[in-house]
């Protein structure tokens, strides 16, 4: 349905424009508070713009020339510093909607710079005729949007991606087509140091046999001596996940190192590592000033990857006892502890629930509890666990004040109360925020 003229009266927390029309709320992507617009909608409550018939003095034009197509961004329209006040008004809203006190609330933590920011590059591959297409899928959509440089990704990754699709063409070398079940490749996976510039790059495949490959390894390696490593992933299954179980190395280690606050990190294709470089350091060094750590202090590190935030911890305090599920995360953090001599840090392959229920059982006090977990938020077996446990303090990162929002709720409603709340964009142009909350024992 066409509405002539809508005007915007709010955004919502993903950054849609929202009008009301009829006594209907509609979500409207790329429109602004204020502004005027002719837009279609749909009965799903959401629309699009067809024109803009006066506009926000927010508004900026999107560099990027298929914003409007791709999913990848939902903010380019939007003058960054209104971006920070949205994503503050992001975890505020989700705090507030759960009965929570804002009252410690601080502004989010803005970048210097909110483009080609991501040292990791995920693209998927398909063909379209005669072409090769690399980019991301349309958003709701398993449509391939053609990506030949995106403004948020690292700018070497970039043309890495460009260079492969040029190679596949030449080699003969096919896009794994989904919906036929032909061809080869699924994504190409690029990650970067930006301290050390090493650079990491996976090939996923459909099947182990790559026909081709050391033609193209070597042409690629020509094209682009600052790769360092090249892995092929094999992944046969019917999923939406990226990576599969299976890989081997075609070039170099495997893995690339990275630097931060002065301790390296190695990073393979699997290990979790945040996305923005620049914006980890001010991440990390505000939790860990946040925490007050003491020289006297036990830290339990969950959730924690290849151990980046408590082997950053680990100088302020007596020791820290890192949990972990997934065992190459495991392995990678004993590395990455290795390499900078730190003797401090135990690290376990257990479940943090389990292993926090097995703390209480053996009565190991713990003082700070550092957890990361993925969006998903804490698990409630975690939450009771947690509250057996009873640490002095606790600092949580979240990548979603939706399920921060609700685990805090939990954790406060008995025994704990919200001395700090953090946010900082590592995500600039998306509506994702990164933060940290600080509880203490009442």
């Amino acid at each position: 349905m066409i509405i002539e003229n809508a005007r915007c009266e709010s955004m919502d927390l993903t950054g849609y424009g929202i009008i009301k029309h009829n006594g209907k709320d509609f979500h409207i992507a790329n429109l602004l508070p204020g502004e005027l617009a002719k837009v279609d909608v749909f009965d799903h409550g959401y629309g699009k713009v067809i024109k803009i018939l006066e506009s926000s003095k927010d508004r900026v034009k999107a560099p990027c020339p298929i914003y409007s197509e791709c999913g990848g961004c939902h903010l380019q329209h939007l003058e960054y510093s209104s971006q920070i006040s949205l994503k503050t008004n992001y975890v505020k809203s989700s705090f507030e909607s759960q009965g929570l006190s804002t009252s410690t609330l601080l502004p989010c933590i803005g970048m210097k710079d909110p483009y080609h920011y991501r040292n990791k590059v995920q693209m998927v591959f398909s063909e379209k005729g005669k072409r090769i297409l690399s980019g991301f899928y349309e958003e709701n959509t398993h449509r391939v949007i053609n990506v030949d440089n995106c403004h948020i990704q690292d700018e070497v990754a970039n043309k890495i991606i460009s260079t492969c699709k040029e190679l596949f063409l030449k080699h003969k070398i096919k896009p794994y087509m989904e919906d036929r079940g032909t061809g080869l490749v699924r994504h190409v996976l690029v990650k970067r140091s930006k301290a050390t510039e090493e650079v990491l790059v996976v090939i996923v495949t459909i099947e182990e046999m790559f026909p081709g490959r050391n033609n193209f390894v070597t042409d690629l390696r020509k094209l682009h001596p600052e790769i360092t490593t090249i892995v092929q992933n094999i992944n046969g299954r019917k999923t939406s996940v990226v990576l599969g179980d299976f890989e081997r190395i075609i070039f170099g280690k495997g893995v690339i190192t990275d630097v931060l606050m002065n301790k390296k990190f190695v990073i393979s294709s699997k290990s979790f590592y945040q996305v923005n470089a620049r914006q980890t350091e001010i991440l990390y060094k505000k939790a860990i000033e946040l925490a007050k750590p003491t020289e006297t202090d036990v830290v339990l590190d969950a959730y924690s990857g290849i151990g980046t935030i408590g082997i950053l911890m680990s100088e302020y305090v007596k020791k820290v006892i890192s949990v972990e599920i997934n065992p190459i995360s495991v392995k990678n953090a004993i590395q990455n502890a290795r390499i900078n001599n730190i003797k401090n840090v135990r690290f376990y392959h257990e479940d943090a629930a389990q292993f926090i229920k097995n703390l209480v059982s053996d009565n190991i006090a713990i003082d700070i509890v550092l957890v990361d977990p993925p969006r998903a938020g804490l698990e409630p077996s975690f939450i009771d666990a947690m509250l057996e446990l009873r640490p002095k303090k606790m600092v949580y990162i979240s990548c979603d004040p939706t399920t921060l929002a609700r685990d805090i709720k939990l954790l406060t409603a008995v025994q704990y109360e919200i001395k700090r709340i953090q946010p900082v964009d590592m995500f600039a142009q998306t509506f994702h925020v990164e933060s940290i909350t600080l509880l203490s024992l009442r």
